[in-house]
């Protein structure tokens, strides 16, 4: 896939310029960065560009460390038990705000225990269906699941997750009965979209563009608040009569709770630096995610407006804390 071959280029570049400035500097302290995915992902690629080019304005060495597992849970845990002073970074998303209503036992509370530094940017989710299948845009969707009650069905990718949850809440805004047909990844569930097996799917524009354009998905809305570049033609979920519905996938910095506010300040301030050059706009912007920088206090105020409204989601989903 080419944003594959992209990403694992970038990766590369990444890790040699990284390499070279860890020798070049002498740290008061070592920065260590916890990336909650594998290296040659988008988040590992995002959290590796923006630790390089953050490294002079902080004067300190950032080194990127890859903790999978628990769906973000391990790599939040680490830093959220770290010491408050900046020297822990994660990059992180819309688990973050979910993971209270999601997880009935966790060590730690992900919004007391993380403090928002600041956003680095987001990525469409859409809605996409097979080219063949006969709705060809939401309102025909809506009136099939209105005709025929649980006929309609949709793939998930994982129970509680943003996408999943996307499919629940147009299921509860228009009252309908749509099943879920739970997949273990992306690639799975859009084979079963592509090959007529599931209705529709609600999916990360990163993963779905390729096939998109390859005509063998059908998009019929973005949840942005804008029409994304990528695919200009097709509709936001607000043109298509739902005007609450914007979502997306982004991407967010935090360090440990309880870090002095100057130190997040300090840290904020860096972020903004670093995502005004336009070398690493361009670079972000081929992944697929747009660079939307937030401060500190807006993403906050995300965190907190999402947990409110995922709880309220997935209250209505049936899904329950494990």
């Amino acid at each position: 896939m080419q944003i594959t071959r992209l990403l694992r280029k970038i990766a590369c570049a990444l890790l040699l310029l990284a390499a070279g400035n860890v020798w070049a500097q002498a740290p008061s302290k070592t920065i260590r960065w916890i990336v909650p995915f594998p290296p040659g992902g988008i988040t590992d690629v995002l959290a590796r560009l923006i630790s390089v080019q953050l490294q002079p304005g902080l004067g300190q060495v950032i080194v990127v460390e890859n903790r999978v597992g628990a769906g973000g849970m391990i790599a939040s845990e680490v830093v959220a038990k770290g010491p408050p002073d900046g020297s822990l970074l994660l990059i992180g998303g819309p688990i973050i705000p979910t993971a209270p209503s999601l997880y009935k036992s966790l060590p730690f509370d992900p919004l007391r225990d993380l403090a928002p530094v600041a956003q680095i940017g987001s990525a469409a989710n859409v809605l996409v269906v097979a080219p063949s299948h006969a709705a060809k845009s939401v309102k025909d969707l809506v009136e099939m699941a209105r005709r025929s009650p649980g006929k309609l069905n949709y793939a998930s990718t994982g129970n509680g997750s943003v996408l999943q949850l996307s499919a629940e809440m147009l299921k509860r805004d228009t009252k309908t009965f749509i099943v879920q047909i739970p997949y273990r990844g992306s690639p799975e569930a859009v084979t079963a979209v592509i090959s007529g097996q599931v209705d529709f799917l609600f999916d990360n524009m990163v993963a779905s563009l390729p096939q998109i354009m390859g005509g063998k998905l059908r998009a019929l809305a973005v949840t942005s608040r804008e029409r994304d570049a990528s695919i200009p033609g097709v509709p936001t979920m607000i043109e298509s009569g739902f005007p609450n519905f914007v979502i997306s996938t982004w991407n967010g910095i935090f360090t440990t709770g309880g870090t002095p506010a100057a130190q997040v300040a300090r840290l904020d301030a860096e972020v903004r630096k670093v995502l005004a050059m336009p070398e690493v706009v361009a670079t972000i912007n081929k992944t697929g995610v747009r660079v939307n920088y937030l401060g500190s206090a807006d993403l906050a105020r995300i965190v907190k407006e999402e947990a409110a409204h995922w709880a309220g989601v997935l209250k209505y989903a049936g899904v329950k804390p494990e």
